[in-house]
Protein backbone atom coordinates (compact mmCIF):
# COMPACT_ATOMS: atom_id res chain seq x y z
CA UNK A 1 0.00 0.00 0.00
CA UNK A 2 2.51 2.41 0.65
CA UNK A 3 4.30 1.82 -2.71
CA UNK A 4 0.99 2.38 -4.26
CA UNK A 5 0.56 5.54 -2.52
CA UNK A 6 4.35 6.86 -3.54
CA UNK A 7 3.40 5.60 -7.49
CA UNK A 8 -0.08 7.95 -6.75
CA UNK A 9 1.78 10.93 -5.32
CA UNK A 10 5.59 10.98 -7.44
CA UNK A 11 6.06 14.98 -6.22
CA UNK A 12 5.62 14.13 -2.70
CA UNK A 13 9.64 13.97 -1.72
CA UNK A 14 10.50 16.31 -3.95
CA UNK A 15 12.01 19.53 -2.73
CA UNK A 16 12.23 22.54 -4.34
CA UNK A 17 14.99 24.14 -6.13
CA UNK A 18 17.15 26.52 -4.62
CA UNK A 19 16.73 28.55 -7.90
CA UNK A 20 13.06 28.91 -7.55
CA UNK A 21 11.70 32.25 -7.73
CA UNK A 22 8.11 32.60 -7.28
CA UNK A 23 6.60 34.55 -10.41
CA UNK A 24 5.57 38.19 -10.36
CA UNK A 25 2.44 39.38 -11.18
CA UNK A 26 3.25 41.81 -13.75
CA UNK A 27 6.16 40.80 -15.62
CA UNK A 28 5.80 42.78 -18.58
CA UNK A 29 6.58 45.98 -16.21
CA UNK A 30 10.22 44.74 -15.22
CA UNK A 31 11.40 43.87 -18.91
CA UNK A 32 14.17 46.48 -19.76
CA UNK A 33 13.63 49.06 -22.06
CA UNK A 34 12.50 47.41 -25.24
CA UNK A 35 9.26 48.54 -26.15
CA UNK A 36 7.63 49.34 -29.38
CA UNK A 37 6.88 52.68 -28.81
CA UNK A 38 8.25 55.03 -31.20
CA UNK A 39 11.85 56.49 -30.57
CA UNK A 40 12.70 59.98 -31.23
CA UNK A 41 14.30 61.20 -34.95
CA UNK A 42 14.89 63.89 -37.10
CA UNK A 43 12.05 64.16 -39.84
CA UNK A 44 13.77 62.87 -43.66
CA UNK A 45 10.89 65.22 -45.24
CA UNK A 46 12.52 68.58 -43.39
CA UNK A 47 14.12 70.75 -45.78
CA UNK A 48 17.38 72.06 -44.83
CA UNK A 49 17.04 75.65 -43.98
CA UNK A 50 17.70 78.17 -47.14
CA UNK A 51 20.67 80.20 -46.49
CA UNK A 52 21.17 83.75 -47.94
CA UNK A 53 23.87 83.21 -50.97
CA UNK A 54 25.65 86.51 -49.88
CA UNK A 55 26.70 85.95 -45.82
CA UNK A 56 29.90 85.74 -45.80
CA UNK A 57 30.73 87.92 -48.53
CA UNK A 58 31.50 91.57 -48.99
CA UNK A 59 29.11 93.44 -50.94
CA UNK A 60 31.17 96.22 -52.98
CA UNK A 61 29.57 99.05 -55.57
CA UNK A 62 32.80 98.50 -57.42
CA UNK A 63 31.69 94.94 -57.90
CA UNK A 64 29.51 95.59 -61.11
CA UNK A 65 29.02 91.72 -62.18
CA UNK A 66 27.76 90.95 -58.65
CA UNK A 67 25.41 93.89 -58.68
CA UNK A 68 24.04 93.09 -62.52
CA UNK A 69 22.56 89.95 -61.21
CA UNK A 70 20.21 91.46 -58.84
CA UNK A 71 18.63 94.12 -61.40
CA UNK A 72 15.93 93.68 -64.46
CA UNK A 73 17.61 92.96 -67.73
CA UNK A 74 14.99 95.03 -69.18
CA UNK A 75 13.61 97.48 -66.80
CA UNK A 76 16.74 98.35 -64.70
CA UNK A 77 14.70 97.47 -61.60
CA UNK A 78 16.32 96.10 -58.19
CA UNK A 79 14.76 92.62 -57.42
CA UNK A 80 13.05 92.19 -54.01
CA UNK A 81 13.94 89.81 -50.97
CA UNK A 82 11.24 87.49 -52.46
CA UNK A 83 12.52 86.98 -55.60
CA UNK A 84 16.38 87.37 -55.07
CA UNK A 85 15.78 84.68 -51.45
CA UNK A 86 18.79 87.26 -49.68
CA UNK A 87 18.71 88.30 -45.96
CA UNK A 88 17.02 91.34 -45.18
CA UNK A 89 21.02 92.29 -44.07
CA UNK A 90 22.30 92.14 -47.32
CA UNK A 91 19.30 93.04 -49.63
CA UNK A 92 19.83 96.55 -48.04
CA UNK A 93 23.56 96.14 -48.98
CA UNK A 94 22.89 95.19 -52.60
CA UNK A 95 19.66 97.98 -53.17
CA UNK A 96 22.42 100.58 -51.69
CA UNK A 97 25.24 99.64 -53.70
CA UNK A 98 24.05 99.20 -56.55
CA UNK A 99 22.09 103.14 -56.06
CA UNK A 100 25.76 103.98 -55.58
CA UNK A 101 27.53 102.37 -58.84
CA UNK A 102 24.39 104.32 -60.73
CA UNK A 103 24.68 107.80 -59.18
CA UNK A 104 28.54 106.97 -60.05
CA UNK A 105 28.25 105.70 -63.23
CA UNK A 106 29.45 102.03 -62.89
CA UNK A 107 25.54 100.53 -63.42
CA UNK A 108 23.52 101.69 -66.43
CA UNK A 109 20.32 103.11 -64.79
CA UNK A 110 17.34 102.23 -67.09
CA UNK A 111 19.05 98.68 -68.32
CA UNK A 112 21.25 95.81 -67.83
CA UNK A 113 24.54 95.44 -69.21
CA UNK A 114 24.50 93.95 -72.17
CA UNK A 115 27.85 92.58 -71.61
CA UNK A 116 26.67 90.97 -68.23
CA UNK A 117 23.26 89.26 -69.92
CA UNK A 118 25.15 86.09 -70.67
CA UNK A 119 26.35 85.60 -66.79
CA UNK A 120 24.61 82.52 -65.17
CA UNK A 121 21.84 83.56 -62.43
CA UNK A 122 22.61 83.65 -59.17
CA UNK A 123 19.35 83.89 -57.47
CA UNK A 124 15.85 82.02 -58.27
CA UNK A 125 14.03 84.99 -60.45
CA UNK A 126 10.46 83.44 -61.02
CA UNK A 127 8.61 86.22 -61.96
CA UNK A 128 10.87 88.21 -64.64
CA UNK A 129 9.79 91.49 -65.37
Amino acid sequence: MAARAAAARPWRGLRPAALWVRPHRLQHEQLPEQSDQPIQMENPYKEPPKRCILCGINVDYKNVQLLSQFVSPHTGRIYGRHITGLCNKKQKEITKAIKRAQVIGFMPVMFKNPAFLTDPKICNIKYPE
